[in-house]
């Protein structure tokens, strides 16, 4: 049985929810090219063992979210900018639609134009 948290000052909005706004909003900022699978993600999903939402974790603390996302960049981009839009960007989104304090947005660049 998998086990979901429930957010609790917007009972309406699961760690799925925030991982999919995560996500578009990591996607729409220019030089990503997309989320980036981490491997035992990709073991998961080959295995149908979970659902996982892929390259983006979810932490709450009292204090708010810190929030891990992994990416993949496009060929040639300045990493930094696109690493502190793509910080900016998820925690605009995240705190407008779900309503919820944002502590920290940790990105890792896993590759460039893979």
């Amino acid at each position: 049985m998998k086990k979901e948290m429930i957010n609790m000052q917007s009972p309406d909005i699961n760690d799925e929810m925030i991982c999919s706004i995560v996500s578009l909003a990591a996607t729409g900022v220019n030089g990503v090219e997309r989320i980036s699978l981490k491997i035992t993600d990709e073991i998961m999903d080959k295995l149908s063992l979970t659902t996982t939402i892929k390259g983006v974790k979810i932490g709450r603390e009292p204090e708010g979210l810190t929030i891990w996302v992994y990416l993949i960049t496009e060929p040639g981009v300045d990493i930094v900018k696109v690493s502190n839009e793509v910080q900016n960007k998820i925690k605009g989104a995240v705190e407008s639609m779900a309503d919820l304090q944002v502590v920290a947005v940790n990105v890792r660049i896993e590759g460039s134009g893979i």
